[in-house]
């Protein structure tokens, strides 16, 4: 829920057309209610989605009676929880919402309170008993928190870098190393690195604090340290698995506005409908799901399967080429980068047909892939760590049966070389590769030097630096950011049970070289599903999600004339040489064209 913009180390309170532009390019995020404040510590301004507690009472920024203020976006699912500890504490309440909680967590227990939570969240904290603001963002980054400094060096944030940019905040120019890194790399989020040079992105799992002496940055938590902690642990059983996940939903189902989902042919969608069925039977159930009629990859048949067996009302949404190129600008404008694949329009049109029939929140499957071993490249990695550790029996079984191998042939992609190597031989190997697409970079971008892709190394073994990556680096917050920009365009709540931390220890304590042996994915996650979601779905090895007919969509001329005018844009800006300029991903180049012209950026 909701968007939120602040300022510190300005002597007045920001000039009313600056706060009104402000808010107002928040306005998608929060169009249920408006507020800011100002105080001696800072402004704080808010746009507001409601979810719990529709009353004024919760609006924001929200202020305690010491003077703590709180600006927040997202969801604290464990509130009711904290509110009962806090009141035998001597708190008390006036609203029934989850800010109040978080700001009486703060004053009773401070900082320590985000561990304590359970949700997603980016929240700025302006105490008078503290220099400056603290800033916290959830543990995988659910919700976005962007920083920068205008001119005059005052530090502000806000939920979204065009809030900033609203703000005069930033250069004004367009980050070459971010545009050089997907163009290389193929990397569309370059870790705290923003598209907009002078904005960058708080990390998951940190606290951050900001004053007149500059920002110094904590991680409260963090998937190298999770991974450490479960690496020896045992799988938990498969009645475990379904009641974490019952609890996951369970908790996500709190909500004082209506609650579906989005349902795709998969697993994962599938679990969450069939979970949500257990803990609420007779909740009246409303799902989305993208479908491309006549596409071999259409899924919708085996959704339909899942809403018949759970009584589920459930909405076919069809995205087309029409629609795509008339709602590109704003989807552009909405995600604040380019993107690389249209399936991310694919999920904006599910997004679109929620706000439509009145669906406020949505229960969604992101997160299992990436904590369950989801894709083929997690069996090779899998299999690489068992005989990295001596397990040679479960590598032998595992090449021995033969959709074992085809896992492992799948999965084995110049994209797991970087997590097998040291530091300086994948440093060596990211050179090399530089040096290839340097035919391909236009003279704006010679100078440009692309952040590593994968991130932090500090995970030992192949599967595990492979679950870091993922999850820190390379898949997750692309997805996450997917999620959050497209919901929130349409002033929508995406929330993610497999995200849930019990669920994350649980998945990622679970074998996955035990289900490379038997040549399954996720194979523990399936096993516990067995005998509630239907064996079409459950035991299906096609993967896909929203899958955009790519061929026949670019088989049209329409679409085709876009994105060679898009070619010839980014060849005239110096971005790439003409005559190498189609090597480069199509969806790349005509988003990286669009979103310069949609933002008005200049290049160096």
């Amino acid at each position: 829920m909701c968007g939120f913009i602040g300022t510190i180390g300005l002597r007045n309170a920001p000039p009313p057309e600056r706060r009104a532009a402000a808010l107002e390019s928040l306005r998608h995020r929060g169009p249920d209610a408006e507020g800011d404040s100002w105080g001696p510590t800072g402004w704080l301004g808010f746009r507001r989605l409601s979810i719990l507690d529709l009353d004024e009472r919760s609006d924001q920024p929200m202020t305690h009676p010491g003077g703590v203020r709180i600006v927040f976006n997202g969801e604290i699912y464990n509130y009711r929880e904290l509110r009962v500890e806090l009141e035998q504490l001597g708190h008390r309440f006036e609203t029934s919402g989850d800010t109040e909680v978080l700001l009486h967590g703060w004053v009773e227990w401070g900082e320590d309170v985000f561990r304590r939570c359970n949700g997603m969240w980016a929240v700025a904290v302006l105490d008078p008993a503290r220099s400056g603001v603290t800033l916290a963002r959830d543990r995988f980054g659910e919700k976005p928190l962007h920083i920068g400094q205008d001119k005059s060096g005052a530090w502000w944030f806000a939920s979204e870098p065009a809030a900033l940019r609203a703000a005069g905040v930033g250069s004004g120019r367009l980050d070459t190393n971010a545009l050089a890194g997907l163009l290389v790399y193929g990397d569309t989020d370059p870790g705290t690195r923003t598209w907009f040079d002078g904005i960058e992105l708080i990390p998951p799992g940190h606290i951050v604090h900001l004053d007149h002496n500059g920002r110094v940055a904590q991680p409260y938590w963090s998937t190298a340290d999770l991974l450490d902690e479960t690496r020896t642990s045992a799988p938990a059983s498969d009645a475990d698995v379904q009641a974490a996940l019952e609890r996951a939903v369970a908790l996500r189902l709190r909500s004082d506005v209506s609650v579906g989902t989005s349902l795709s042919g998969g697993v994962d969608s599938a679990s969450i409908v069939a979970s949500i069925r257990a803990v609420d039977p007779d909740r009246s159930l409303v799902a989305f799901t993208a479908s491309f009629p006549g596409h071999p990859g259409d899924e919708y048949d085996r959704a339909a399967l899942v809403a018949d067996r759970f009584d589920v009302d459930l909405h076919r949404v069809e995205p087309s080429v029409d629609g795509f190129l008339g709602d590109l600008d704003d989807l552009i404008r909405h995600q604040g980068a380019p993107f690389d694949m249209p399936s991310v329009y694919a999920q904006w049109c599910v997004m679109q047909a929620a706000a439509a029939a009145g669906v406020t929140v949505l229960l969604d499957g992101q997160g299992a892939d990436e904590t369950w071993g989801g894709y083929a490249k997690h069996s090779t990695l899998a299999l690489l760590q068992a005989a990295r550790d001596g397990h040679l029996v479960t590598v032998t079984s595992a090449l021995r049966s033969s959709h074992g191998r085809r896992n492992v042939r799948d999965g084995a992609s110049s994209k797991i070389l970087g997590y097998l190597v040291n530091d300086h031989v994948r440093g060596l190997l990211l050179d090399v590769l530089r040096r290839r697409r340097a035919a391909i970079l236009g003279p704006a971008l010679h100078t440009a030097m692309p952040d590593d892709p994968i991130g932090s190394t500090a995970a030992t073994g192949p599967l595990q630096r492979g679950r870091v990556g993922d999850l820190d680096r390379s898949i997750l917050p692309r997805l996450l950011r997917y999620a959050d920009r497209n919901s929130m365009a349409w002033s929508r709540e995406v929330r993610l049970p497999f995200l849930d931390p019990e669920m994350v220890e649980i998945g990622l304590r679970s074998n996955w070289a035990n289900g490379a042996t038997v040549g399954w994915t996720k194979h523990q996650l399936r096993r516990s599903m067995q005998g509630r979601v239907p064996d079409e779905v459950l035991w299906r090895r096609e993967k896909s999600a929203f899958d955009v007919p790519t061929d026949t969509w670019l088989a049209q001329s329409k679409l085709v004339e876009q994105i060679d005018a898009a070619t010839a844009h980014l060849v005239e800006l110096g971005v790439l040489h003409g005559e190498n300029a189609s090597a480069i991903n199509p969806w790349v180049r005509l988003s990286i064209s669009r979103f310069i012209d949609v933002y008005g950026l200049e290049l160096p």
